[in-house]
């Protein structure tokens, strides 16, 4: 709120950055009402209606209606009780008259805003922050039992004896009361009255306390906006491998297909390694284009080897030099339609070493795409037998690889050209 509002907050911002190194992102109030949702939700359970949650910090304070799914109300209103007490009370005890200007301005702000929350029937009120904590303590409602989640409640009785006791007291005997921390003796009374008006308006009978609030909310959005990064970080140790799946998703990849064909595209380079004579480092390449070659989908059907190419290119691919993201684009570029050519600028401005394993990558992948043309991966295994003039592949299926059989036979020309053999395919039977 203080970052938020202060003339030279954008200049603070600034010198964290330069002088710390420190990224500041300062949130909208609206946001910080929601982040203090959710890390109510994650301490707390809000099932069986929608609950009132509030949050008074030093400068805002916070108003939320939400069950355990979604957020019906969020709102945030510069009820701060640092600044309610730097703005109205100035006295020691405070003044008569300053209580009353405080309680209109209460009730200005309070009264719209109380009658929506009103209306949206809350079966329970929840309260965060140091201010709600202490005036629980204060009032002798702190529960050293918290496993539903809440640390104390505030009963509305008690609150009002307490209110009476701040209104009488000087600063000195706030120092010695039970439950009051030393840094809120001054805004404690402020707090007080913002809390008594609220139940009183919003009729609350008690008000239950978490510690869970925005600290807790954002380490709560952080993780279910990064969760899934985090899992595969776990599961896929290997940043090159990782950052090709990471497109892959963002592309809405056609996973059981996609990971088929770069299976078969292994099978055949490895069987085939004699007659190509390319080692690992080009082996992972062709498996990162098949795995790749149709995210052009994501873009449109139409000339998809094509867009497959661009999303490749354009995918900040981590890990790679320039070069090899070039070889991967390529190979998924040519998994269809135009053999790989000169002709093309983006094939011509690789090194010799990189068209040829763009044009083996590319000679196997058309195969293995044909190999599952089906889409059912009915092909489980193929054993090549290299001859002098061809490779007879022995293919080994859970079914009729019929269909699959056709459609990698339409796509041996490139293989031909590029292996100087012919290639035939045959189903083992049972």
């Amino acid at each position: 709120s203080a970052v938020r509002e202060a003339e030279n907050g954008g200049d603070f911002i600034e010198r964290a950055r330069s002088e710390l190194g420190i990224n500041i992102r300062v949130v909208s109030a609206r946001e910080e009402a929601r982040l203090i949702y959710l890390g109510v939700r994650e301490r707390v359970e809000l099932a069986g209606g929608p609950h009132f949650i509030t949050d008074i910090g030093g400068g805002s304070t916070e108003f939320v209606v939400a069950d355990d799914s979604r957020a019906v109300l969020l709102e945030s209103r510069k009820l701060g009780a640092a600044r309610m007490t730097a703005k109205y009370i100035k006295s020691d005890p405070v003044d008569a008259k300053e209580i009353k200007n405080l309680l209109a301005h209460y009730a200005l702000e309070l009264g719209p805003l109380c009658a929506q929350i009103v209306a949206l029937k809350p079966v329970k009120a929840i309260g965060t922050s140091g201010t709600l904590e202490n005036l629980a303590a204060m009032s002798g409602g702190v529960s050293t039992k918290s496993e539903d989640g809440f640390c104390g409640v505030i009963v509305r009785a008690r609150l009002k004896r307490v209110v009476a006791q701040l209104l009488e007291s000087r600063t000195k005997d706030r120092a010695r009361m039970k439950g009051l921390d030393s840094q809120r003796q001054d805004q404690i009374i402020a707090g007080a009255l913002l809390v008594a008006e609220l139940m009183e308006r919003i009729d609350l009978k008690e008000i239950h306390i978490t510690n869970s609030a925005l600290r807790e909310g954002i380490l709560a959005d952080y993780l279910e906006k990064h969760l899934p990064e985090h899992v595969i970080r776990r599961q896929v140790p290997d940043p090159r491998r990782r950052s090709v799946l990471d497109l892959a998703r963002r592309c809405d990849w056609h996973q059981l297909h996609a990971e088929h064909v770069a299976k078969l595209a292994l099978q055949l380079f490895d069987q085939l390694k004699g007659i190509h004579n390319l080692d690992a480092k080009a082996r992972e390449l062709i498996e990162y284009g098949a795995m790749l070659h149709d995210i052009g989908w994501h873009i449109a059907g139409n000339k998809h080897h094509k867009h497959s190419m661009y999303l490749v290119l354009n995918g900040d691919l981590k890990g790679f030099t320039e070069e090899e993201t070039q070889v991967i684009a390529n190979i998924a570029r040519y998994h269809r339609k135009s053999d790989p050519t000169i002709k093309h600028e983006s094939f011509a401005m690789l090194s010799n070493e990189a068209r040829q394993v763009v044009r083996v990558g590319a000679a196997l992948l058309r195969l293995a795409d044909g190999l599952d043309r089906s889409h059912c991966r009915v092909i489980t295994e193929m054993k090549c037998r290299v001859l002098r003039s061809g490779v007879d592949v022995r293919i080994e299926g859970k079914g009729d690889a019929e269909l699959d059989i056709w459609g990698a036979r339409r796509k041996m020309g490139l293989f031909a050209e590029v292996f100087e053999r012919s290639i035939s395919f045959e189903q083992t039977k049972r």
